[in-house]
């Protein structure tokens, strides 16, 4: 019998608990252990380097991560919903999770300027590092320099990008006093 308030996630566990594989792969803690090591070796290996050969996998992985789970956007509720409703907010959770959030935040939009086209003094970037360069420095709003959006399709995007991070360091600097006043009541 199907959960009326079970998520895409839960499902899918259950539907894999439930399946033949599961036996093979979680019959035992050794078995659990490759199986969990291998997964992490093998799927965050092609996560992550898949950008080099194309960003298209990259932003897949990442919408399916949104549809299942909520992806990007889940720690940020996590982060938001325990500064706000927890009075003993742990704030090892926030000292973990910003890092992850900003890489990752940083690295789907460099794959998505892969897609659109950024230029170096009139020529168009290439490679990986040059469009993470290119991302980590439109989230943080620093500036870019000689580096620019050249179709409109990138200057959406750096807007967009420019937007989130805007939002993502409000929402940090009301985390962060949130957490300061619930310590000073």
């Amino acid at each position: 019998m199907e959960n009326i308030g079970e998520s895409r996630a839960e499902k899918f566990g259950k539907y894999l608990g439930q399946s033949r594989y599961a036996y093979i792969f979680f019959s035992s803690k050794k078995s659990f252990y490759i199986s969990f090591f291998m997964f992490l070796l093998v799927g965050h290996s092609l996560y992550w380097f898949s950008p080099w050969l194309t960003p298209i996998p990259f932003i897949l992985f990442s919408a399916l991560g949104i549809w299942v789970g909520g992806g990007i956007f889940k720690p940020w509720e996590t982060i938001i919903k325990q500064a706000m409703y927890m009075p003993d907010y742990d704030s090892n959770i926030l000292k973990i999770s910003i890092p992850f959030i900003a890489v990752n935040w940083v690295a789907i939009f460099a794959c998505l300027y892969m897609l659109g086209t950024v230029t170096e003094g009139g020529v168009p970037i290439e490679g990986v590092w040059k469009h993470f360069y290119f991302s980590a420095v439109t989230l943080t709003t620093l500036g870019y320099g000689n580096i620019v959006p050249a179709s409109t399709f990138t200057e959406i995007l750096v807007t967009v990008e420019s937007l989130v991070g805007f939002l993502g360091f409000a929402i940090l600097a009301g985390v962060i006093t949130s957490i300061i006043m619930k310590r000073v009541e």
